[in-house]
This record gives structure tokens, C-alpha cells and sequence, in this order.
């Protein structure tokens, strides 16, 4: 029966996709009902997994991991033709000269990035489980794979190939001299390349490291480049806090676990699940009002060294290019563009 549910998510999440892709919408709303629709599938097979675990019917170790793996893989098999179906749509909408091929690679690697969390939470559970009941060697091997994964997500893996080509000098001089005004290094500045996927974004990476595509570096002026490149490498500065936070909620979450450790065992599987569960949202919902608020002191940081008007006028443009409505969120992290130009004035004013 658990297979069985699991199993019929599938098609009820195509035909959805199908009507998305299908409907005469704009590409902006299209990708955001995309969206709702993976977070749609992977909520109703972490529900069914849920359900399972609760009622006793699926033995919380590597038979839990074998579940991950599938529904994992049902996800990307889902999105893997959704997108194969949005591909002609979003290419005639947006005009970019890549292969169906590349432009799967994209989008399957943003569907693993909301899946990878999820990956984590589940495998740490498995891994507490066992570990409770003295199966150290699945367990230790899932908590294993938690902690790579974990690790993962935090170095942030590259969304787009890296071209040859360099960035001029001065750009990445100037981005030095802003770390070293934050005590950070910044080490190189990565052109990646959207130009096929017509993508324009910045990214901050692990290892003092800075990406942006060229396609973003050639519909900026330069004034613009620096301010964009000013928010990236603040947010190189804040990593170490981030990370700090991750270290501080984990510490939290081992202690309490060993504090009560005797309690488990008297705990139903249900009770267990509330505790993991709650654990996992404190630990999200922290972890995301410190992105919001490093966002806000990211822009905060490029207006005092550039001035409100180039940020302004690069996050105009960037949403432009991917079509995205001035008063609509664009991540749970960046809120919509006429509340942050909003928020742009305001740091100006102070």
C-alpha cells in the first residue's frame, strides 16, 4: 500500500504539469507554478513516508533510505518531463540558443537543490532512530550521509559551466579591496556561462570565491557590476556567521537529544517524528530569517559604497530579463522587487 501510494503521486503531478505548461500564461507565472508544483510533489510523498513511519510500516533504516532514493528519484523523473515540456514554450518566450539538453541540466539542478534538504532531514532521522535502538552501523552510515550532504549544500556547487574567459582585472581588484574592508578574502570572480539560457545572476561561493554569468556582465554597466558585485561579496563576509549558526543549532539539537535521551525510548514513533520535525522547521526558520537579514545588509553594504541608483538599476534589469513581476516574491530569501527598491531608499536615507 505504501508503494502503491507513492507511486500514484506521479500522475496526478504530470497532469498537473501538463496543465501548467499548457496554459497561455506568462513565462514568470508559469516557472512559479512550476515551482508550487515541485514542492507539491515533495510534500505528498514526505507525507505518505511520514504516514508510513508513524504507523509502523516501513522499518526505519536502510529501508527509510531506499524510500528517500525513490521518491527522490520519482520527483526527478516528474520534473524531467514537465520541463521537457516547458522547454519550447520558454525558449520561444525568452529567445535563448540553448539545446533541450542543457537546459534540463539547469532546471533538474534546481529541483536537487529543494530536494537535497529535504535528503538530510530525512537520512539524520533514519540515522537518530537506529542510533536510538543500537543499530550503530546503519545508523552511523546514514548520519554519514547526512553530514556529506549537509556539507554539500553549504559549499554550493556551481549552477552553470565556468567559461574561460576572465574577468577584467580592476572589477576583481575592487572586489579585493571591498573584503578587505569586511575581513574577508575574496579570491577569484568566476564568468559562468548564460548566455545560452539567456540566465543573469551573481552568486557567492565557498572558498572566497564570487560567479557571475556574462550574460549578466554584458546588459550591466560597470558602475552597476560593482554594486552587484559589492552584495556578493558581502555575502562572502556573512558564510562565517551562517556557518556559525548551522553549528550552534546542530550543537543545540545533539545536547537536547542527549539530555532526553532516556525519554525515546517511552516515545511512540509519532512522538519521535513531532520532536525530528520540530527540530527541522526551528532550525529552517532560523536559518532563513538570517538569509533575509543578510540580504538587507548585502544591499545595505553596496549602497554605501556605490550609491542607491546602479543596485536599483542592475536588480531592474535582472528582473527584466527573467520576466519576474515587480510585486511578486521571487524566494523565500529575496522578497519582491518594489519592496526591496523600497528598502534600497531607505539605506540611502540612513
Amino acid at each position: 500500500m505504501f508503494w502503491l501510494s507513492f507511486l500514484l503521486t506521479s500522475p496526478v503531478v504530470l497532469v498537473l504539469g501538463w496543465w501548467c505548461v499548457r496554459a497561455d500564461a506568462p513565462l514568470g507565472r508559469l516557472l512559479r507554478r512550476l515551482k508550487r508544483l515541485l514542492w507539491l510533489s515533495i510534500a505528498s510523498k514526505a507525507g505518505i513516508g511520514v504516514a508510513a513511519y508513524t504507523m509502523g510500516k516501513v522499518v526505519p533504516s536502510l529501508l527509510g533510505a531506499t524510500a528517500l532514493i525513490a521518491g527522490a528519484a520519482l520527483v526527478f523523473g516528474e520534473f524531467r518531463v514537465i520541463f521537457g515540456w516547458a522547454y519550447p514554450v520558454e525558449k520561444a518566450q525568452r529567445s535563448f540558443p540553448a539545446s533541450r539538453g542543457d537546459y534540463l541540466r539547469m532546471r533538474l539542478r534546481l529541483v536537487w537543490e529543494s530536494l537535497a534538504p529535504f535528503w538530510v532531514v530525512g537520512l539524520g532521522a533514519l540515522a537518530f532512530g537506529d542510533l536510538q535502538r543500537g543499530a550503530y552501523h546503519t545508523g552511523g552510515l546514514l548520519a554519514t550521509g547526512a553530514i556529506a550532504l549537509g556539507v554539500g549544500l553549504i559549499r554550493r556547487p556551481l549552477p552553470l559551466p565556468v567559461r574561460s574567459v576572465p574577468v577584467e582585472a580592476h572589477l576583481l581588484a575592487e572586489a579585493q579591496r571591498m573584503g578587505r574592508e569586511l575581513g574577508v578574502t575574496v579570491r577569484e570572480i568566476l564568468v559562468l556561462d548564460g548566455t545560452r539560457l539567456r540566465t543573469a545572476n551573481a552568486f557567492a561561493l565557498s572558498g572566497g570565491r564570487i560567479a557571475i554569468t556574462d550574460y549578466l556582465l554584458a546588459s550591466l554597466t560597470e558602475l552597476e557590476t560593482l554594486a552587484v558585485l559589492a552584495h556578493e561579496v558581502a555575502h562572502l563576509a556573512q558564510r562565517r556567521r551562517l556557518i556559525g549558526v548551522w553549528a550552534r543549532l546542530l550543537s543545540v539539537g545533539l545536547g537536547t537529544a542527549i539530555v532526553y535521551a532516556l525519554l525515546w525510548e517511552r516515545l511512540p514513533l509519532w512522538g519521535v517524528l513531532v520532536w525530528v520535525s520540530a527540530l527541522a522547521a526551528g532550525m529552517t526558520q532560523t536559518i532563513l530569517r538570517h538569509r533575509q537579514r543578510h540580504e538587507h545588509e548585502a544591499d545595505a553594504f553596496a549602497v554605501s559604497q556605490f550609491g542607491v541608483e546602479p543596485l536599483e538599476s542592475a536588480l531592474r534589469k535582472i528582473a527584466t530579463i527573467h520576466q519576474r513581476s515587480p510585486h511578486t516574491q521571487s524566494s523565500a530569501v529575496h522578497p519582491a522587487l518594489a519592496t526591496r527598491l523600497q528598502r534600497l531608499r531607505h539605506h540611502a536615507r540612513n
